[in-house]
Parts: structure tokens; C-alpha cells; sequence
């Protein structure tokens, strides 16, 4: 790095889950070109199952960080490089030339702006109820219309009134596929994934990506379903959903034969229930919400659009969610609070007060933190 010494050493994110390289940052217990020692905590990354503290193997002082709170880090990528003798500071952005040129209240890692202004994007238009990642500009880019594709006719003969397709080919496939199955309302003939090679997901075929869903629409296929869960990148989740109403599809409720919904709940388009799962008295679940596994929605709760109530969270009484929230499995709340739209709630967490928009709370931590 220009200005900078040869480091000593680096310190990178590390593999938590084999099945999973990506890691988000939920904790910095850094500061850039400060001292650090060995033993000493960098910062705390989650996945999807698992809190890590990754700490230093290293003596010596801090460069810049690469990465920021909020961000999602892969497996190997570097968090800092370590040197023996203090480093020279980084210059300060020029206004237009990064930080110094924000707009007020944007939130973006130095990897994300930079990606945003090669693609022309105006800062001033991107959104600052959360943090942004080079993913969350990746998803901006403008693309160009992907050609019409042929559908298979002989899978074509398949569809029915009850037939529908399912986007994505992960393990929340295979619950939503279950779950039509016992049900019996619907029939997952198809599934569509972008990612190449996927493998039949209990024996539904993966007949290609979103290319072909302007054709299954109109070989007469209506009912499509969104089994892309995007743990920690919930804008992933909605922009499929959003992909899917524009075809035209119909999004149906799914809720699980094994789940209870009161008579009084409101449920929207796109809604998912998993088994065991309760949505009470007057609770209102908004367009493309997951209440997952056991998850407990009491009376008067308000989940807003998109959200995600993971499996054993507790939501006591009139909570209210906001949208694209992620409520971490085993989450407990007091009666009464607000989760702000964009937050992201951690594993076993215990609230007690209203959580910001945007906010992440640590995984296993009681929430506001003791001071």
C-alpha cells in the first residue's frame, strides 16, 4: 500500500462454517493504526449458525481496516494488515472522491463506494436505512434484458391449475417443496436457480435460471415461490419476490399443516409458516415474510413486508417489526417494543427496548447493551 511500510503480517476472516464461507461483521473491537496485541479480539463475525471472535496472532499496530461493521466477508478476505511500527495514516477523501462526499446518513464499505462510482450511480439515490455492501451495488447495476428462452415442451405438458415453481434450490426449497406436498394445494413441478449445475431438489427438476420464468408464464404456470431465504441479505430475498410479482405470478400463503394461524391473523401475499410456528390473535404478517420453524408471532404483532422470524424466536405482544428484518433463531422481546426495518438481531438475544432502524445486535447479547 502506498505509504506504507511492508506489513509483518495480516490478519483475515476466518472459515467458521465449512458449509458456509461468508461471515457478516457484527462487532469491531478495532481501531485503525492503533496498537494491537496478541490475544487481543479484532472483531466478532456470525454466520447463519455460529458467533466467532477472531483474535490477533500478532503484536504490532493496526493499518486501515478492510472491512466495516455490517459488512458480509468471505472466508480469507483481510481485515487489516499487521506492522511493526506505526503506520502513516491513509489521506482523507475528497468531497466526490469517497467518504468526504457522502451524503448524510449513507452507510457503505470503501469497497462499495468505489464499486458505486464506477458503475455511475449518484450516491445521493442509494438507500440509508442500512448498511451497504458491494453485493447490495452489485444488485443496482444496470443489466441488460436477458433473451427470451424456450421452454422444454415436454415440461411444458406438466402444467396444471396447482402447478408452481419454486426460485431457488437451497435448503429452504426443500422445507417449501415438503410443505406444498403435505398441504396439497399446490404442486412444485419446477425449480429455477442462476446458479448453474444445481441438483433436483426432492426430485423437482432445476430447469434453468430466471430466463425462463416469462416462459412457464406463458405456458400458463401462475403460482411461484420464493425459497430464496438469504440469511444476512434479506435485500437478495426481496428482489427476487419483486422478480416474480413482475412476471405476474401469483404468490401464494404457504402455512405448514403442523403451524397454528389464528382466525384473526392477517397474513399477505407470499407469506411463509413454517411447522410448529404460531401467528396469534390480530397479528399481521406483511408481503413475503418467513415465520419459521417453532417461531412464536403473539397478539396484535405487525411483521412488516419481507422480514424474516427465525426458528424459536419469541415475539412477545404487540411488537412490531419493520421491513426486511432479520429475527434471529431463539430471540426473545418484551411486550410492546419496535424493530426497525433493516435490522439484524442475533441468535439468543433477549430485547428489552426498541432496536433502531439498521442496527445489528450481537448474537447471544441482552438488548440495550448493560453499560
Amino acid at each position: 500500500m502506498s505509504g506504507l511500510t511492508p506489513p509483518i503480517g495480516r490478519i483475515e476472516a476466518p472459515l467458521v462454517n465449512p458449509n458456509e464461507p461468508e461471515s457478516q461483521v457484527v462487532e469491531l473491537a478495532i481501531e485503525p493504526y492503533s496498537r494491537i496485541a496478541r490475544g487481543d479480539r479484532v472483531c466478532t463475525v456470525e454466520t447463519s449458525k455460529a458467533t466467532f471472535a477472531v483474535e490477533s496472532e500478532l503484536d504490532g499496530w493496526i493499518g486501515p481496516l478492510e472491512v466495516a461493521l455490517g459488512e458480509r466477508i468471505t472466508a480469507g478476505q483481510v481485515i487489516c494488515e499487521v506492522y511493526d511500527r506505526k503506520p502513516k495514516p491513509r489521506p482523507a477523501a475528497s468531497p466526490g472522491d469517497g467518504a468526504g462526499g457522502r451524503p448524510p446518513g449513507l452507510k457503505l464499505t470503501r469497497k462499495a463506494e468505489r464499486l458505486a462510482l464506477e458503475l455511475g450511480l449518484d450516491l445521493a439515490t442509494l438507500p440509508t436505512n442500512r448498511f451497504l455492501t458491494e453485493r447490495d451495488i452489485e444488485a443496482l447495476r444496470p443489466r441488460e434484458a436477458a433473451p427470451a428462452a424456450d421452454l422444454d415442451p415436454a415440461f411444458a405438458a406438466l402444467v396444471h391449475e396447482r402447478a408452481a415453481v419454486v426460485f431457488g434450490a437451497g435448503g429452504l426449497a426443500k422445507s417449501l417443496v415438503d410443505l406444498m406436498r403435505a398441504a396439497g394445494a399446490l404442486d412444485p413441478v419446477a425449480i429455477v436457480d442462476d446458479r448453474p449445475g444445481r441438483a433436483p431438489v426432492l426430485g423437482v427438476p432445476v430447469v434453468g435460471g430466471r430466463e425462463l420464468l416469462a416462459a412457464l408464464r406463458a405456458a400458463g404456470l401462475r403460482h411461484a415461490v420464493n425459497a430464496v431465504g438469504a440469511i444476512g441479505r434479506i435485500q437478495d430475498r426481496v428482489a427476487i419476490f419483486e422478480h416474480l410479482d413482475g412476471h405476474g405470478f401469483d404468490l401464494p400463503v404457504l402455512v405448514d399443516l403442523d403451524a397454528y394461524v389464528a382466525p384473526s391473523a392477517e397474513l399477505a401475499a407470499g407469506a411463509q409458516v413454517f411447522a410448529t410456528a404460531a401467528v396469534c390473535s390480530a397479528a399481521r404478517i406483511g408481503r413475503g415474510v418467513i415465520v419459521n420453524t417453532g417461531a412464536i408471532v403473539s397478539h396484535d404483532c405487525v411483521i412488516g413486508d419481507h422480514s424474516h422470524i427465525a426458528p424459536g424466536a419469541i415475539l412477545a405482544g404487540e411488537v412490531e417489526v419493520g421491513e426486511a428484518t432479520l429475527v434471529g433463531m431463539g430471540v426473545t422481546t418484551r411486550v410492546g417494543l419496535r424493530i426497525g426495518s433493516g435490522a439484524i438481531v442475533g441468535n439468543g438475544c433477549v430485547l428489552t427496548a426498541d432496536v433502531p432502524d439498521g442496527t445489528i445486535v450481537s448474537a447471544g447479547s441482552l438488548w440495550p447493551h448493560p453499560r
